[in-house]
């Protein structure tokens, strides 16, 4: 739960909402350096739990959904279920949702935002995300289409009032930090009202608990693909609100680069984490990600090495910081 401060309270009553936010985003729990949970990691993390000072998990993968009209809905799956119970004991927790599908027009899953509230009540996240894409088609059945890929959406002034209102839905749900993800894109749409950093700038500044998640790979992918130049990307952005950064790596296929989380970090998104980083004071955690059908490319001790690099960019921010407080 978010703890107010009776200074904070008085300050959000008297309608000051500019320093009521900044004081939000400081509330946000340091973590440090972390992992996004998959299939291939209960035997290092059994091992190596000492190394991550937090596990980032999609909630989607310890239940089975049985779509919209089934009674229950969300059925857990045991084996999966006792893993997260044994990682909740241990290290803090953190959601990554896949299942909002925040940019699809005329169709909200109440339903699973509510199961993210039961798993909150439960599991006490520090935040939780999603992507600012969307995923699913609505159909007239218990379960919608599935694109299969996070599809951006355009950033045009209905596309942000409809996910504004979504954005709100949530945050009043569940009283977490509720961050967005900039996605990924192959191509672009035309005549577009705002850019993306500015889309993304004006959903967060419309929210006192809404923040951002700055996948570094997804914007290294567009910096190749789109001609993106990243560093002016972070500067147009407002920073304050990044409370956790994503890395990865990726291959390409076909002429194309792609965000397949394959393996090791490029030493090019490491350097764009530390310029991000650098800019980000309310950073709350850094999070490396990779597919498990790459883990023979990382092993126990590249993982501990991606890990160790990531960590290596949050100390040296944090003691910057630290030095500048003390100042």
């Amino acid at each position: 739960m978010w703890a107010f401060s009776p200074l904070q309270l008085a300050l959000k009553k008297a309608g000051c909402l500019f320093f009521f936010k900044i004081m939000l985003m400081k509330n946000v729990d340091k973590l440090g350096v972390g992992l996004l949970y998959n299939a291939a990691l209960p035997d290092y993390l059994a091992a190596n739990i000492a190394h991550v000072d937090y596990v980032e998990i999609i909630p989607d993968m310890f239940w089975s959904d049985g779509g919209r009209n089934a009674h229950p809905r969300f059925v857990e799956l045991p084996q999966w279920r006792r893993q997260l119970d044994w990682l909740a004991e241990r290290v803090p927790l953190v959601a990554h949702n896949i299942g909002i599908s925040l940019g699809t027009m005329d169709h909200f899953d109440k339903g699973y935002i509510h199961f993210i509230k039961e798993m909150n009540e439960h599991y006490q996240f520090k935040w939780h995300s999603d992507h600012l894409s969307f995923l699913k088609l609505p159909t007239s059945g218990p379960h919608d289409h599935n694109a299969g890929i996070a599809v951006p959406v355009p950033y045009d002034e209905d596309y942000l009032e409809m996910i504004g209102k979504k954005i709100d839905y949530i945050t009043g749900q569940i009283p977490l930090p509720f961050l967005i993800e900039n996605n990924v894109y192959f191509v672009e749409y035309p005549d577009q009202d705002y850019t993306e950093t500015a889309f993304i700038n004006k959903l967060v500044q419309a929210s006192d608990r809404s923040g951002i998640l700055l996948d570094i790979h997804n914007l290294y992918a567009n910096s190749i693909n789109q001609k993106i130049k990243s560093k002016a990307y972070i500067d147009e952005l407002d920073m304050s609100r990044v409370l956790e950064m994503h890395i990865a790596g990726g291959n390409e296929m076909n002429g194309t680069y792609m965000d397949s989380h394959a393996g090791p970090c490029p030493d090019e998104v490491m350097e764009l984490l530390d310029y991000a980083v650098s800019k980000a004071p309310n950073l709350g955690g850094i999070t490396f990600e990779f597919h498990e059908s790459y883990f023979h490319l990382l092993q126990f001790d590249g993982l501990n090495r991606q890990l160790e690099m990531a960590r290596n960019t949050w100390n040296k921010y944090q003691i910057k910081s630290l030095d500048h407080e003390l100042a």
